[in-house]
């Protein structure tokens, strides 16, 4: 993975906020954070640079950290090094033993899940740490009574828009984990707005629509979805486009999606109409008409992402390595 230039400059920045101060600063990579093959660096090995330690390999790491007099021994398994883990032990060398871990643990009801996520082994939450600091679901959960998912500090997709963001305070005393708070954050408002029917609607009522379902709600630097389900062909690129251009000015992030389907209810329990995929390059120029009939892609620069993306995936599946059956 390499994440844009300025990403890792806000990340280091903001990193040395807290290590300037001398504070400890030990994180685990998450599956997003792990790259997709061995020789590539990660980039959170640049949190080096400011004094940050990260484990972000496929190897589990030690640090045995002072904190007054007080040695805390803090065991990191980053995304890479959860796969075929089962027991991991706590230090003898240290007072207050912590183990920081990404993965879904055992028994826990997620309504999302992404590819490439661990599963944590049970074997793993039971070497007797002082505390398991559990990263990945995106909601403060207990898992037991010394492992904690301290949650996420913003929301990251509209499956989320009634979660809490926040972090954790964990406190210890001379017998071990003393208590754990959940403290709430304020994080930039997202808005999921009511869904639109629009099967008898032409582009200038599904426009008024969307006017009457955005005029009294309060986007200024929201992260907002409207979705339309039930749109005739060719109805969504004749919207009023000034109309879509302000939402998008006063929103943080504004997104109207636009469905042929009709049955809502349906998509959002089972997440599509299908899980059948066809040939991959149907399935983008799917993707590019899509967006072209809700307006999101114009004309000429769809038909040109078209042609490139298709020349791509072409030059892309004559460099596949050949499988051992057929070099055979």
């Amino acid at each position: 993975m390499r994440p844009a230039t300025h990403v890792i400059i806000g990340f280091l920045k903001q990193t040395f906020r807290i290590t300037r101060q001398e504070i400890p600063y030990l994180v685990a990579a998450g599956n997003h954070e792990t790259p997709r093959l061995r020789s590539t660096t990660a980039a959170l090995e640049y949190a080096n640079l400011v004094n940050a330690i990260s484990a972000h390999g496929f190897d589990i790491e030690y640090y045995l950290e002072p904190v007054g007099d007080v040695g805390v021994g803090v065991t990191l398994v980053p995304h890479g090094a959860v796969f075929g883990t089962g027991a991991v032990t706590p230090s003898r060398d240290a007072d207050i033993n912590v183990l920081v871990t990404h993965g879904m643990v055992p028994g826990l009801e997620a309504r999302q899940h992404e590819m490439g996520e661990a599963n944590l082994q049970p074997g793993m939450l039971e070497g007797g740490f002082d505390y398991i600091a559990l990263g990945h679901y995106h909601e403060f959960h207990e898992h037991k009574p010394n492992a904690f998912y301290a949650g996420a500090t913003e929301r990251f997709g509209f499956g989320e828009v009634g979660s809490k963001p926040g972090f954790a305070i964990v406190e210890f005393d001379g017998k071990g984990l003393k208590s754990v708070e959940h403290v709430e954050i304020e994080t930039r408002p997202m808005l999921d707005l009511k869904k639109i029917s629009a099967r008898d609607m032409d582009a200038a009522g599904l426009t008024e629509e969307v006017r009457k379902r955005t005029s009294d709600v309060d986007l200024d630097g929201a992260v907002v979805r409207l979705r339309a389900y039930d749109v005739r062909h060719g109805v969504a690129s004749g919207m009023d486009r000034e109309l879509l251009r302000d939402l998008q000015r006063r929103c943080l992030s504004f997104s109207l999606e636009v469905h042929a389907e009709e049955r809502p209810e349906d998509m959002e329990r089972e997440g599509s109409a299908t899980a059948v995929f066809g040939p991959l390059g149907e399935e983008f120029a799917a993707f590019v008409a899509e967006r072209k009939e809700r307006g999101e892609l114009e004309a000429k620069f769809a038909e040109e992402f078209l042609e490139k993306g298709r020349a791509y995936l072409t030059r892309a599946a004559s460099e596949e390595p050949r499988s051992p059956e057929s070099a055979a």
